[in-house]
Protein backbone atom coordinates (compact mmCIF):
# COMPACT_ATOMS: atom_id res chain seq x y z
CA UNK A 1 0.00 0.00 0.00
CA UNK A 2 2.54 2.31 0.75
CA UNK A 3 4.83 1.75 -2.43
CA UNK A 4 1.33 1.94 -4.11
CA UNK A 5 0.74 5.43 -2.65
CA UNK A 6 4.42 6.52 -3.44
CA UNK A 7 3.82 5.52 -6.49
CA UNK A 8 1.03 7.49 -7.18
CA UNK A 9 2.54 10.66 -5.46
CA UNK A 10 5.48 10.47 -7.73
CA UNK A 11 3.24 10.41 -11.03
CA UNK A 12 1.40 13.16 -9.97
CA UNK A 13 4.25 15.09 -9.60
CA UNK A 14 5.55 14.27 -12.77
CA UNK A 15 2.25 15.29 -13.88
CA UNK A 16 1.86 18.47 -11.77
CA UNK A 17 5.04 19.48 -13.34
CA UNK A 18 4.60 19.17 -16.79
CA UNK A 19 3.21 22.24 -17.28
CA UNK A 20 5.66 24.21 -15.55
CA UNK A 21 8.62 22.20 -17.74
CA UNK A 22 6.55 23.60 -20.68
CA UNK A 23 6.59 27.55 -19.56
CA UNK A 24 10.25 26.75 -18.60
CA UNK A 25 11.39 25.49 -21.99
CA UNK A 26 9.08 28.30 -23.42
CA UNK A 27 10.97 30.99 -21.37
CA UNK A 28 14.92 29.46 -21.25
CA UNK A 29 15.74 32.15 -24.09
CA UNK A 30 14.32 35.17 -22.30
CA UNK A 31 15.76 34.63 -18.89
CA UNK A 32 18.68 36.54 -19.50
CA UNK A 33 17.91 38.60 -22.85
CA UNK A 34 20.87 39.79 -24.65
CA UNK A 35 20.01 44.50 -25.09
CA UNK A 36 21.93 45.27 -27.84
CA UNK A 37 24.49 47.21 -26.01
CA UNK A 38 25.79 43.92 -24.91
CA UNK A 39 28.72 42.30 -26.53
CA UNK A 40 27.80 38.97 -28.61
CA UNK A 41 28.22 36.26 -26.68
CA UNK A 42 30.90 33.85 -26.87
CA UNK A 43 29.94 29.97 -27.50
CA UNK A 44 31.48 28.85 -24.17
CA UNK A 45 29.67 31.42 -22.62
CA UNK A 46 26.43 30.10 -24.32
CA UNK A 47 27.22 26.85 -23.43
CA UNK A 48 27.68 27.76 -19.95
CA UNK A 49 24.60 30.02 -19.91
CA UNK A 50 22.47 26.46 -20.94
CA UNK A 51 24.04 24.19 -18.65
CA UNK A 52 23.14 27.13 -15.69
CA UNK A 53 19.15 27.38 -17.02
CA UNK A 54 19.06 23.75 -17.46
CA UNK A 55 20.27 23.42 -14.09
CA UNK A 56 17.42 26.00 -12.83
CA UNK A 57 14.89 24.07 -14.56
CA UNK A 58 15.62 20.86 -12.95
CA UNK A 59 16.33 22.20 -9.41
CA UNK A 60 12.42 24.18 -9.97
CA UNK A 61 11.03 20.62 -11.21
CA UNK A 62 12.37 18.98 -8.40
CA UNK A 63 10.95 21.44 -5.99
CA UNK A 64 7.49 21.06 -7.12
CA UNK A 65 7.79 17.46 -7.27
CA UNK A 66 8.42 17.38 -3.69
CA UNK A 67 6.08 19.56 -2.74
CA UNK A 68 3.61 17.71 -4.29
CA UNK A 69 4.70 14.62 -2.79
CA UNK A 70 4.49 16.08 0.48
CA UNK A 71 0.94 17.25 -0.54
CA UNK A 72 -0.13 13.71 -1.33
CA UNK A 73 1.19 11.66 1.67
CA UNK A 74 -0.62 14.80 3.93
CA UNK A 75 -3.90 13.29 2.29
CA UNK A 76 -3.55 9.99 2.68
CA UNK A 77 -2.59 10.44 6.35
CA UNK A 78 -5.69 12.16 6.88
CA UNK A 79 -4.13 15.41 7.74
CA UNK A 80 -6.20 18.59 7.43
CA UNK A 81 -2.92 20.67 5.84
CA UNK A 82 -5.55 24.10 5.52
CA UNK A 83 -5.88 23.58 9.75
CA UNK A 84 -2.09 22.83 9.98
CA UNK A 85 -0.89 26.46 8.25
CA UNK A 86 -3.40 28.33 10.06
CA UNK A 87 -1.84 26.30 13.13
CA UNK A 88 1.30 27.36 12.45
CA UNK A 89 0.77 31.15 11.48
CA UNK A 90 -1.07 31.43 15.45
CA UNK A 91 1.89 29.80 16.65
CA UNK A 92 4.46 32.32 14.67
CA UNK A 93 2.47 35.32 15.86
CA UNK A 94 2.11 34.10 19.28
CA UNK A 95 5.99 33.23 19.67
CA UNK A 96 4.70 29.73 20.97
CA UNK A 97 7.76 28.50 18.82
CA UNK A 98 10.46 30.58 19.83
CA UNK A 99 9.48 30.00 23.24
CA UNK A 100 9.66 26.18 22.84
CA UNK A 101 13.20 26.53 20.76
CA UNK A 102 14.29 28.98 23.85
CA UNK A 103 13.23 26.33 26.31
CA UNK A 104 15.30 23.22 24.50
CA UNK A 105 18.49 25.40 24.01
CA UNK A 106 18.44 26.47 27.46
CA UNK A 107 18.04 22.58 28.63
CA UNK A 108 21.03 21.38 26.25
CA UNK A 109 23.06 24.58 27.83
CA UNK A 110 21.99 23.54 31.59
CA UNK A 111 22.95 20.00 30.51
CA UNK A 112 25.93 20.56 29.09
CA UNK A 113 27.33 22.59 31.95
CA UNK A 114 28.15 25.34 28.81
CA UNK A 115 29.79 27.81 31.66
CA UNK A 116 32.04 25.35 32.87
CA UNK A 117 33.14 23.90 29.80
CA UNK A 118 36.39 24.90 28.22
CA UNK A 119 35.53 27.73 24.91
CA UNK A 120 36.64 28.28 21.47
CA UNK A 121 37.75 30.85 19.54
CA UNK A 122 38.28 31.79 16.04
CA UNK A 123 40.57 33.96 15.10
CA UNK A 124 40.01 35.97 11.49
CA UNK A 125 43.20 38.10 11.70
CA UNK A 126 44.32 36.72 8.31
CA UNK A 127 41.69 38.23 6.05
CA UNK A 128 44.33 40.46 4.13
CA UNK A 129 46.68 37.65 2.97
CA UNK A 130 43.64 35.26 1.63
CA UNK A 131 41.57 35.99 -1.77
CA UNK A 132 38.16 36.44 -1.87
CA UNK A 133 36.73 33.36 -2.81
CA UNK A 134 38.61 32.19 0.54
CA UNK A 135 37.13 34.47 2.28
CA UNK A 136 33.72 33.40 1.37
CA UNK A 137 34.89 29.63 2.24
CA UNK A 138 36.05 30.76 5.48
CA UNK A 139 32.71 32.23 5.68
CA UNK A 140 30.64 29.03 5.18
CA UNK A 141 33.19 26.86 7.60
CA UNK A 142 31.81 29.41 9.98
CA UNK A 143 28.40 28.93 9.67
CA UNK A 144 28.86 25.27 9.59
CA UNK A 145 30.40 25.68 13.30
CA UNK A 146 27.56 27.88 14.47
CA UNK A 147 25.07 25.26 13.14
CA UNK A 148 27.09 22.21 14.41
CA UNK A 149 27.18 24.23 18.26
CA UNK A 150 23.27 24.96 17.87
CA UNK A 151 22.20 21.45 17.76
CA UNK A 152 24.78 20.10 19.80
CA UNK A 153 23.74 18.55 23.06
CA UNK A 154 26.63 19.92 24.90
CA UNK A 155 27.15 23.10 23.13
CA UNK A 156 30.26 25.89 24.08
CA UNK A 157 30.54 29.34 24.20
CA UNK A 158 32.23 30.16 20.78
CA UNK A 159 34.12 33.25 20.17
CA UNK A 160 34.77 34.58 16.46
CA UNK A 161 37.32 37.91 16.63
CA UNK A 162 38.69 40.61 13.97
CA UNK A 163 35.03 40.34 12.16
CA UNK A 164 35.70 44.18 11.64
CA UNK A 165 32.94 46.25 10.54
CA UNK A 166 33.96 46.44 6.77
CA UNK A 167 35.78 43.29 5.87
CA UNK A 168 34.69 40.89 3.58
CA UNK A 169 33.98 37.97 5.97
CA UNK A 170 31.32 40.21 8.13
CA UNK A 171 29.80 41.20 4.65
CA UNK A 172 28.60 37.24 3.79
CA UNK A 173 27.83 36.69 7.05
CA UNK A 174 25.40 39.24 7.47
CA UNK A 175 23.45 38.37 4.20
CA UNK A 176 22.54 35.40 6.93
CA UNK A 177 19.32 36.16 8.67
CA UNK A 178 19.72 36.95 12.56
CA UNK A 179 23.40 37.50 12.16
CA UNK A 180 24.89 38.91 14.69
CA UNK A 181 22.52 39.24 17.59
CA UNK A 182 20.70 35.78 17.09
CA UNK A 183 23.75 34.07 16.89
CA UNK A 184 24.90 35.65 20.09
CA UNK A 185 21.80 34.49 21.93
CA UNK A 186 23.45 31.05 20.95
CA UNK A 187 26.41 31.18 22.41
CA UNK A 188 28.02 32.12 19.28
CA UNK A 189 29.76 35.89 19.68
CA UNK A 190 31.46 37.72 16.73
CA UNK A 191 33.61 40.53 17.89
CA UNK A 192 35.12 43.36 15.63
CA UNK A 193 38.10 43.77 17.80
CA UNK A 194 41.14 41.26 17.30
CA UNK A 195 41.55 38.40 19.84
CA UNK A 196 44.25 40.38 21.79
CA UNK A 197 41.59 42.76 22.61
CA UNK A 198 38.84 40.59 23.43
CA UNK A 199 40.74 38.25 25.60
CA UNK A 200 43.37 40.61 26.95
CA UNK A 201 40.36 42.50 28.52
CA UNK A 202 38.49 39.53 29.52
CA UNK A 203 41.47 38.04 31.59
CA UNK A 204 42.82 41.60 33.04
CA UNK A 205 38.58 41.71 34.69
CA UNK A 206 39.24 38.14 36.21
CA UNK A 207 39.67 38.76 40.29
CA UNK A 208 42.09 36.30 41.08
CA UNK A 209 41.33 36.71 44.90
CA UNK A 210 37.96 35.73 46.13
CA UNK A 211 38.61 37.95 48.67
CA UNK A 212 39.10 40.98 46.90
CA UNK A 213 35.74 42.97 45.69
CA UNK A 214 33.50 39.94 46.45
CA UNK A 215 30.73 42.44 46.46
CA UNK A 216 31.94 44.07 43.33
CA UNK A 217 32.07 40.92 41.51
CA UNK A 218 28.32 39.89 42.64
CA UNK A 219 27.04 43.44 41.53
CA UNK A 220 28.65 42.56 37.88
CA UNK A 221 27.31 39.40 37.48
CA UNK A 222 23.64 40.22 38.71
CA UNK A 223 23.73 43.29 35.84
CA UNK A 224 25.08 40.88 33.19
CA UNK A 225 23.18 37.66 34.39
CA UNK A 226 22.03 35.52 31.02
CA UNK A 227 24.28 37.72 29.33
CA UNK A 228 27.11 35.70 28.16
CA UNK A 229 25.14 31.98 28.66
CA UNK A 230 23.74 31.90 25.35
CA UNK A 231 19.59 32.22 26.35
CA UNK A 232 19.52 35.60 25.56
CA UNK A 233 19.50 38.04 22.25
CA UNK A 234 21.95 40.37 23.63
CA UNK A 235 24.30 42.81 21.42
CA UNK A 236 27.67 40.30 20.65
CA UNK A 237 29.39 43.59 20.38
CA UNK A 238 29.52 44.24 24.38
CA UNK A 239 29.37 40.67 25.14
CA UNK A 240 32.79 39.73 26.72
CA UNK A 241 33.94 36.44 27.98
CA UNK A 242 33.88 35.60 31.30
CA UNK A 243 36.74 33.55 31.96
CA UNK A 244 37.58 31.95 35.48
CA UNK A 245 41.10 32.59 37.24
CA UNK A 246 44.52 31.13 35.87
CA UNK A 247 42.16 30.47 32.49
CA UNK A 248 44.69 29.43 29.75
CA UNK A 249 44.73 30.05 26.13
CA UNK A 250 45.57 27.35 23.76
CA UNK A 251 46.52 28.07 19.60
CA UNK A 252 45.78 25.23 17.48
CA UNK A 253 48.48 24.53 15.21
CA UNK A 254 49.54 21.58 13.31
CA UNK A 255 52.95 23.26 13.52
CA UNK A 256 53.36 23.06 17.32
CA UNK A 257 55.61 20.50 19.12
CA UNK A 258 53.40 20.42 21.66
CA UNK A 259 50.78 17.49 21.72
CA UNK A 260 46.95 17.67 23.01
CA UNK A 261 46.47 14.60 25.32
CA UNK A 262 42.97 15.85 26.39
CA UNK A 263 40.86 19.09 26.60
CA UNK A 264 41.01 21.38 29.96
CA UNK A 265 37.83 23.03 30.88
CA UNK A 266 39.69 26.23 32.31
CA UNK A 267 40.98 27.18 28.77
CA UNK A 268 40.12 28.79 25.26
CA UNK A 269 40.95 26.75 21.90
CA UNK A 270 42.00 29.73 19.10
CA UNK A 271 41.62 28.05 15.80
CA UNK A 272 43.33 30.30 12.69
CA UNK A 273 40.47 31.56 10.60
CA UNK A 274 42.57 30.34 7.52
CA UNK A 275 41.53 29.07 4.29
CA UNK A 276 44.84 29.08 1.97
CA UNK A 277 44.75 25.31 0.37
CA UNK A 278 48.00 25.12 2.22
CA UNK A 279 49.72 28.05 0.45
CA UNK A 280 50.61 29.89 4.43
CA UNK A 281 52.82 28.03 6.01
CA UNK A 282 53.21 28.50 9.48
CA UNK A 283 50.93 31.25 9.37
CA UNK A 284 49.31 30.22 13.09
CA UNK A 285 52.03 29.96 14.51
CA UNK A 286 54.24 33.05 13.71
CA UNK A 287 50.50 34.74 14.77
CA UNK A 288 50.32 32.73 18.42
CA UNK A 289 54.62 33.56 18.58
CA UNK A 290 53.50 37.32 17.35
CA UNK A 291 50.73 37.42 20.42
CA UNK A 292 52.96 35.98 22.79
CA UNK A 293 55.72 38.46 22.19
CA UNK A 294 53.90 41.80 21.81
CA UNK A 295 51.35 41.44 24.56
CA UNK A 296 50.56 40.18 28.36
CA UNK A 297 48.54 36.91 27.00
CA UNK A 298 49.65 33.50 28.03
CA UNK A 299 49.19 31.44 25.07
CA UNK A 300 51.02 28.74 24.46
CA UNK A 301 50.39 26.03 21.16
CA UNK A 302 49.38 22.38 20.49
CA UNK A 303 48.02 20.34 17.90
CA UNK A 304 45.45 18.00 17.70
CA UNK A 305 46.70 13.86 18.12
CA UNK A 306 46.65 13.02 14.68
CA UNK A 307 49.76 11.70 13.95
CA UNK A 308 49.74 9.20 17.23
CA UNK A 309 46.22 7.94 16.17
CA UNK A 310 45.92 8.05 12.78
CA UNK A 311 47.80 6.51 9.69
CA UNK A 312 46.87 9.27 6.57
CA UNK A 313 47.77 6.97 3.87
CA UNK A 314 48.73 10.15 1.77
CA UNK A 315 46.01 12.22 2.70
CA UNK A 316 46.53 15.43 3.70
CA UNK A 317 46.71 16.10 7.77
CA UNK A 318 45.51 20.21 6.89
CA UNK A 319 41.68 20.72 8.58
CA UNK A 320 38.99 23.10 7.57
CA UNK A 321 38.12 25.50 10.76
CA UNK A 322 34.92 23.60 10.97
CA UNK A 323 36.38 20.13 11.08
CA UNK A 324 38.71 21.13 13.95
CA UNK A 325 35.79 23.09 15.85
CA UNK A 326 33.41 19.49 15.24
CA UNK A 327 36.42 17.42 16.50
CA UNK A 328 36.61 19.20 20.02
CA UNK A 329 32.57 19.23 20.36
CA UNK A 330 32.92 15.86 19.56
CA UNK A 331 35.54 14.68 21.94
CA UNK A 332 33.75 16.72 24.85
CA UNK A 333 30.97 14.46 23.72
CA UNK A 334 32.16 11.55 24.42
CA UNK A 335 33.75 12.32 28.15
CA UNK A 336 36.87 14.04 27.13
CA UNK A 337 38.14 10.33 25.55
CA UNK A 338 38.73 8.63 22.68
CA UNK A 339 40.10 10.87 20.35
CA UNK A 340 39.93 8.30 17.68
CA UNK A 341 35.91 7.92 17.56
CA UNK A 342 35.78 11.54 17.57
CA UNK A 343 38.15 12.26 14.73
CA UNK A 344 36.58 9.25 12.40
CA UNK A 345 32.80 10.88 12.91
CA UNK A 346 33.89 13.97 11.19
CA UNK A 347 36.67 13.76 8.66
CA UNK A 348 34.88 12.92 5.29
CA UNK A 349 35.46 9.54 3.60
CA UNK A 350 37.43 10.82 0.88
CA UNK A 351 40.49 11.11 3.55
CA UNK A 352 40.50 7.76 3.65
CA UNK A 353 42.39 7.66 6.98
CA UNK A 354 42.49 4.49 9.74
CA UNK A 355 42.62 4.68 13.00
CA UNK A 356 46.11 2.75 14.24
CA UNK A 357 45.58 -0.71 15.82
CA UNK A 358 47.02 0.16 18.79
CA UNK A 359 44.78 2.67 19.43
CA UNK A 360 41.74 0.36 18.75
CA UNK A 361 43.15 -2.00 21.02
CA UNK A 362 43.68 0.85 24.11
CA UNK A 363 39.68 2.33 23.14
CA UNK A 364 38.58 -1.57 23.22
CA UNK A 365 40.30 -1.89 26.50
CA UNK A 366 38.50 1.16 28.02
CA UNK A 367 35.46 0.32 26.90
CA UNK A 368 35.18 -2.78 28.62
CA UNK A 369 36.93 -1.48 31.87
CA UNK A 370 34.09 0.96 31.88
CA UNK A 371 31.33 -1.79 30.73
CA UNK A 372 32.72 -3.73 33.46
CA UNK A 373 32.76 -1.20 36.29
CA UNK A 374 29.22 -0.44 35.76
CA UNK A 375 28.66 -4.46 35.90
CA UNK A 376 30.09 -4.31 39.64
CA UNK A 377 28.01 -1.51 40.13
CA UNK A 378 24.60 -2.98 39.26
CA UNK A 379 25.38 -5.93 41.54
CA UNK A 380 26.15 -3.81 44.75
Amino acid sequence: MAESNSNTAAASADAATNTTNDQNNNNTTSATPNTADDPPLSKKAIKRRKRWEKALQIKKRRKEQSKEIRRIKAINEGRDLDAEREQQKKNEKEGKGWERRETLWRERCNKGNIDESFRVCFDCNFEDQMTWKEVNSLSLQLRYAYAMNRKSPMPLHVHVTGVKRECDTRKHLEKIDGFPDRWAGRAYHVHEESLEDVFGSALSNVVMSKDEDVKQVDDDASKSEGKEDGTHNDNSQQSQPKLRPNHQLVYLTGDSENTLTTLDNNTTYIIGGIVDRNRLKRAAIERAEAIGSNSTLPIKTARLPLNEHFDFNGSTRVLTCNHVFEILLKYRENGYKDWGSAVMSVLPDRKDIHEKEEKKEESKKEEGDKNQYTKLDHNH
